[in-house]
């Protein structure tokens, strides 16, 4: 009879125990998530910086495209250096395009900045022409704000 009991009291405890590790492994499984989930945030919004950083190493290599890129300078097939224009143009569509999708990313105390910087992208001459002959290719950008 005392051993029944003390089978009893022997399997209780290791239910407890095993409840109390299974309980531990939940929460460090929940911490774990949301540590990637900040880490998945975090290398979003660095692709931005990384992107946003790419176009400023163009524009001050080709300065001369920044009246296109970010005015309104008129623009056609005659430009001087068209492509290299609309390839620049490329990138900062698929930059703004990017943003606009993945906005949540951003932190608040920069998004509207980044979105000020869509926005001027939209309103530039180079982006109108550009839009002009690849908005097909966009699903966010290549609508009409």
């Amino acid at each position: 009879m005392i051993l029944l009991k003390w089978g009893v009291i022997v399997e209780l405890i290791l239910t407890i125990i095993a409840s109390v590790v299974e309980v531990i492994t939940l929460v460090a499984l929940i911490y774990q998530s949301i540590n990637l989930q900040a880490t998945i945030n975090n290398q979003i919004y660095q692709s931005f910086l990384n992107n946003s950083l790419e176009i400023d190493r163009i524009l001050i290599e080709y300065p001369q495209f920044r009246k296109y890129v970010y005015g309104n300078e008129p623009i056609d097939e005659n430009t001087k250096d068209i492509e290299r224009i609309m390839s620049v143009m490329e990138l900062m569509i698929d930059v703004s395009e990017n943003i606009e999708i993945y906005k949540k990313y951003i932190p608040k105390s920069r998004r509207k900045g980044w979105m000020c910087f869509v926005e001027d992208v939209k309103k530039s001459s180079a982006y109108s022409y550009y839009m002009e002959r690849y908005s097909r290719w966009y699903e966010v950008t290549g609508r009409k704000s």
